[in-house]
């Protein structure tokens, strides 16, 4: 989703179609990230996310070319009945 810039009507579309649960990462954009990129990219792994039932950051990985590791915010909401 770092190409994405209203990551809140996304987020709206998954609740939407889900049947279960939803499973989303994102990843966490450094200021380097963001200025070196080719696009526009968009830090959204601060934003709030109601009824989460997991909601953590790992090490995601590491950036080939700025060697910056680079940590993902994983997220795990469970859809009611």
């Amino acid at each position: 989703m770092h190409c994405v810039e209203d990551a809140q009507t996304t987020i709206e579309h998954l609740y939407r179609i889900a049947r279960q649960a939803i499973l989303i990462s994102i990843d966490e954009a450094t200021e380097q990230y963001i200025k070196n990129f080719v696009v526009p990219v968009y830090e959204h792994s601060k934003m709030v996310i109601d009824n989460a039932m997991e909601d953590y950051f790992i090490l995601g990985w590491t950036s080939p070319t700025t060697g910056i590791p680079i940590r993902t915010r994983m997220i795990f909401i469970e859809q009611k009945s």
